[in-house]
């Protein structure tokens, strides 16, 4: 094979890449929802009943979200996949009356992206994994996610693999645009995780890690936070209603909880809940908010929910103030939430997890025997490196002129092409 292949499987995105004996890496093209083409696709999959009895048609990436919108929601979407890998307790779920396992979700991904890019991706392939994977407590956790991916390569037709991870493969991207040695740290926010790797890079060289550390907390933490402040109490959060012999009862904050990852709502979907909500509408002293949670959960409106929550992230790290406005989909509109988000306030509400992801920059350097001083750039990768209170946390520990980004999205994949030309490709 003449180019190594490089996959970044992603909590939230994902992205392929190639690399010859130049080491210089090409993404891949996806396409997206527009009829273009994107470097990066939707880590998402939707199963919906096909044309024959008993036919399931599996959606991936941009192409799953439209397939949502157009039957009205009507089938199953299964996102965050990867947040899944190293749990004990979540070994699959069931889609249209069939069990898929964790490896066949992924293997199933992967497969629709390696139909999808231009170029035939053969049978070897450099992939990335987190410092830790999300939800991994002990070794077994870490060793359960990373045979789950082993496998679902495998069955996605990839014979050899070498696991890489992911700050070292940014690493990659960085050391490309140097002409002399750096010690750099590499700060990997993404959808599930925080990683820092701590490494030695020159161009065309491969990284020396000097050390790493990661923490189960992200862009996806965020959302949650979003989630509790400004959506929850306009659903009933913190509300009562009347129960049995007139008593008052708050609502059960566990509804809520499942509302932090919109894929979670449909745990809500069930008899017993959903007897529950219409006993709590009944005596509620806020029955419009209840019928609205209500909604949400019968109509699936969870995606559209959390890509507003998304937008106005995304906008809080360009402005003071954002607007949160969601008023449901054309299949089922009128939600009717709206509300202005001042960027002090989300400051304030993610300070716990910006603390715990501060210690685990902390900690890189500590196994390291490294000084902040020693360390010549902090290069940020991943969509929640741009969230300002984690630029002032960086900031603060290594100061703001040795703060580098770029291809937030796609370093990963960029770095983990260069390494698989190194590994599999002579020159």
């Amino acid at each position: 094979m003449s180019r190594g292949v490089g996959i970044d499987f992603g909590t939230t995105n994902s992205a392929v890449a190639i690399a010859g004996t130049d080491l210089n890496a090409q993404l891949l093209p996806l396409p997206d929802a527009g009829g273009g083409t994107s470097p990066t696709w939707r880590t998402i999959l939707y199963f919906e009943e096909g044309a024959a009895p008993n036919q399931v048609e599996i959606s991936a990436g941009a192409a799953a979200i439209d397939r949502y919108a157009a039957s009205e929601g009507q089938g199953r979407l299964v996102q965050s996949i990867k947040s899944h890998l190293a749990s004990e307790l979540f070994a699959g779920t069931q889609a249209l009356g069939r069990r898929y396992r964790v490896e066949d979700l992924v293997a199933i991904y992967l497969q629709k992206i390696r139909a999808a890019v231009p170029v035939d991706l053969g049978r070897r392939a450099v992939v990335g994994r987190p410092v830790r994977y999300w939800g991994a407590r002990t070794d077994a956790d870490e060793a359960r996610a990373l045979g789950r991916m082993q496998t679902a390569l495998e069955l996605a037709g990839f014979d050899e693999v070498v696991f890489e991870p992911e700050p070292v493969a940014a690493a990659n991207r960085y050391a490309a645009t140097l002409d002399h040695e750096e010690v750099v740290l590499i700060a990997d926010f993404g959808g599930g995780t925080s990683d820092f790797s701590l490494m030695r890079v020159a161009r065309h060289q491969a990284p020396e890690v000097l050390g790493t550390s990661g923490v189960a907390l992200a862009g996806d933490s965020f959302d949650a936070r979003l989630i509790d402040e400004v959506v929850a109490p306009s659903l009933g959060s913190g509300s009562q209603y009347r129960a049995e012999f007139d008593r008052s009862m708050p609502v059960p904050p566990w509804l809520y909880t499942n509302l932090r990852r919109w894929h979670h709502l449909s745990f809500l979907r069930s008899p017993k809940t959903s007897a529950l909500l219409d006993k709590i509408q009944r005596g509620a002293e806020a029955p419009a908010a209840i019928e609205r949670l209500i909604r949400i959960v019968e109509d699936e409106l969870g995606l559209p929910l959390h890509q507003a929550i998304e937008t106005t992230k995304r906008a809080l790290s360009r402005a003071e103030t954002a607007g949160f406005s969601f008023d449901g989909t054309p299949a089922s509109p009128g939600i009717g939430l709206s509300s202005q988000v001042a960027r002090a306030a989300f400051d304030d509400w993610i300070v716990e997890e910006v603390t715990e992801i501060d210690a685990a920059a902390a900690e890189v350097l500590t196994t390291a025997g490294v000084p902040a001083s020693a360390v010549s750039r902090v290069f940020t990768t991943g969509g929640s490196s741009l969230v300002p209170a984690v630029r002032r946390m960086l900031t603060a520990r290594f100061g703001a002129d040795r703060l580098i980004g770029g291809d937030e999205l796609t370093s990963v994949a960029w770095g983990l092409a260069v390494s698989a030309a190194r590994r599999f490709v002579s020159g």
